[in-house]
């Protein structure tokens, strides 16, 4: 019996090894304190759906140091890297995982970390703090070790924007309060989450609605300004906190200009001096045939470079903005002659639309255009 229980004590002294009860020469032994270090290209982030395939960040590590007893026995693809990603409040408790198998570096497209950054529930259009951290697994008996922590703050992308313009409220605008009769601020081609408007304020106070009479989605102010850019805040629904109005200081053409992806706000004078007062403008196309006289515009009372027309196509057309007169002054395409909203260029190509019927909105300080589904 005294026999019988030395070797089960035996036996279980073995299953306790570090790798099992295999010759010494054959084990392997990690160094300690050799944990890897972890570094990031970069921990501030904003991604970009326009660059979805380009390069965003690269993580990169030491290796974990290995002592083999027998350098014959030596295979440093028997250590496995993984990536953890998680909130900064997660703790690492359910962290998004990747193994990167033996590789001491790893990049990610904007595409890819946006992706990841999805999984997370971070808020898009949002910055927001990750942490991340490399854990290093050896067999499946070693604990594993773990790098510093990295924290990064990211803002993933928002989806491209479904809706053609957002709309100016407030006693700053020419009608007042009125959400259902807000001034449209004009798209940009080159980035679709930028909205202009260069004109006429009224002294006061003003927000930005994304659908006319509605009070939410709505952008107002965070508070916090730094070198005239403003922060942004943002009203999903009707149920959330109404944020600050941004103010005007004085009676006069500005430039204002909401990013809705970066959240930021500005707001600054505008010289319009010198910039010719047109008398009549409208749009003239292959729907009246490119015969004269163009049809009219509005011209607002509150800002006289702000031109306004409802109108009906039957068929798909071709258009310009044009005077009056003649052609010596016009406004084609300036950009992608498909796009709904663009800034015109004088003499370029034609405005390509297709039928329906729309609201058309036109600033000849700028050449900026846009036609609103209606």
């Amino acid at each position: 019996m005294k026999t019988y229980i030395n070797k089960v004590f035996i036996l279980t002294l073995c299953s306790l090894a570090f790798w099992s009860c295999e010759k010494d020469e054959d084990r392997v032994t990690v160094r300690a304190g050799e944990t890897p270090t972890i570094t990031a290209s970069t921990t501030s982030l904003v991604l970009e759906e326009e660059q979805a395939e380009e390069a965003a960040v690269t993580f990169s590590w030491d290796p974990l140091e290995l002592t083999w007893s027998n350098p014959e026995l030596r295979n440093n693809e028997a250590v496995d890297y993984v990536l953890q990603f998680d909130m900064e409040e997660g703790n690492f408790e359910n962290p998004e995982v990747v193994s990167q198998g033996s590789e001491l570096e790893a990049t990610y497209t904007h595409e890819e970390l946006n992706a990841l950054l999805g999984r997370l529930e971070l808020e898009p259009g949002q910055p927001g703090n990750i942490v991340v951290r490399l854990r290093t697994v050896l067999g499946e008996n070693l604990q594993p070790a773990y790098s510093n922590t990295i924290t990064m703050t990211v803002t993933p992308w928002l989806e491209r924007p479904d809706f053609a313009t957002i709309y100016m409220v407030g006693d700053a605008t020419a009608n007042d309060w009125d959400a259902t009769r807000g001034m449209p601020m004009f798209r940009t081609q080159s980035d679709p989450f930028l909205f202009i408007y260069i004109g006429y304020l009224d002294a006061g106070a003003l927000k930005i609605l994304q659908n006319p009479g509605e009070w939410a989605p709505q952008w107002g102010s965070d508070g916090v300004e730094e070198n005239g850019i403003y922060g942004v805040a943002f009203r999903a629904t009707e149920d959330d906190p109404d944020p600050a109005s941004f103010e005007v200081p004085a009676d006069g053409y500005y430039s204002v200009v909401l990013d809705i992806r970066r959240m930021t706000f500005a707001i600054e004078p505008f010289d319009a001096t010198g910039d010719e007062t047109y008398a009549s403008i409208g749009i003239i196309g292959a729907f009246n045939e490119w015969t004269d006289p163009v049809v009219a515009m509005t011209q607002s009372s509150f800002n006289p470079h702000l031109w306004d027309l409802e109108y009906t196509f039957d068929e798909d057309t071709q258009l310009k903005f044009r005077i009056a007169e003649n052609w010596d002054v016009n406004w084609g395409s300036g950009g992608d002659p498909e796009e709904i909203y663009g800034r015109g260029a004088q003499g370029s190509d034609n405005i390509l639309l297709d039928a329906g019927s729309y609201r058309i909105r036109f600033n000849d300080l700028t050449g900026d255009y846009l036609f609103i589904p209606m």
